[in-house]
């Protein structure tokens, strides 16, 4: 099967199929390593740590990886992940990935993420189109429902999503694929994050009222247990912001994956400054702790 061969290439970069995918986990590069991503051994240009100028300006570290178009190894933009990303994701309760991206060259790139379970493989159906502007933007890859198309093998989603060996994010234009276009480009990643819908606290698929309770009790108060009493930005406190989060998605439920093929459907938006964020605190619900109702 071609899916045999294009494992073997991407063997060498030090992913295995024992990794721990832990939900929340983040990549942010501030330890000044790529944190396992990396290109095939023969890349002329693989991923960087650039030490500055992420999506939180000086200081911020991210990666960076460049492709030099034209053939030969180097020339598609696409990267591997890191072992922390196999594993698990069913058990894990992984439903979607979270990044903020920037297109640092001249031309646009078109985002997809390749999930590698070790005998399938599964691409976003839906291409982000980030243009060559130099602006950070936040991105959301989901891993459930239809979001992904299955590429090779014969693991359904939700079978591929129990061992997953490896992550890819390239850009490929045409559709979804595990190799990437050759193109010339310079694509910034960072804060790359396990995740699921926010506002589900309960990990039972939809956000509804009983999220909503969960999350108004614990609000203003700190270190109460994360994500399961509601602090959905990692904050380490349930503010204004959390129920803003949980507000936005207030009768969204997580879709099962279907028998044979899935696609990642892809968000993409403006990475929030300190004016996003004050807008959303100043138009979140009012907490009254002592109402039986939930109003949102």
């Amino acid at each position: 099967m071609v899916f045999a061969a294009l494992w073997v290439g991407s063997a060498g970069t030090g992913t295995s199929a024992h990794g721990a995918i832990t939900f929340g986990q983040i990549d942010n590069f501030q330890d000044g390593t790529t944190m396992g991503w990396a290109e095939g051994p023969a890349s002329p240009n693989p991923p960087t740590n650039v030490p500055a100028g992420g999506p939180r300006g000086a200081g911020d570290a991210y990666l960076q990886n460049v492709s030099g178009g034209g053939g030969g190894a180097g020339g598609k933009m696409v990267m591997f992940s890191g072992s922390q990303w196999a594993g698990n994701y069913n058990a894990a309760g992984v439903t979607q990935i979270d990044a903020s991206v920037a297109n640092l060259g001249t031309e646009p790139l078109f985002l997809r993420l390749a999930v590698l379970s070790g005998t399938a493989v599964y691409g976003s159906a839906d291409a982000i189109e980030l243009p060559a502007d130099g602006a950070w933007r936040r991105v959301t890859f989901n891993l459930a429902g239809d979001a992904l198309t299955r590429v090779e093998g014969t693991d359904t989603l939700g079978q591929a999503l129990s061992h997953v060996q490896n992550l890819r994010v390239l850009s490929a234009q045409a559709g979804p694929t595990l190799m990437g276009d050759f193109v010339a480009g310079t694509l910034g990643m960072d804060d790359v994050r396990a995740l699921r819908l926010p506002g589900d606290a309960n990990f039972d698929g939809r956000v509804d009222a009983a999220d909503f309770r969960v999350a108004r009790l614990a609000a203003g108060n700190r270190g109460l247990g994360g994500w399961a009493q509601g602090d959905f930005d990692f904050d380490g406190r349930v503010s204004a912001r959390d129920l803003a989060l949980l507000r936005r998605n207030f009768g969204q439920s997580i879709p099962a994956p279907p028998a044979q093929a899935a696609t990642m459907s892809v968000a993409l938006v403006p990475e929030p400054g300190t004016a996003g964020v004050v807008g959303l605190v100043g138009a979140a619900l009012v907490i009254r702790r002592r109402r039986r109702d939930v109003q949102i």
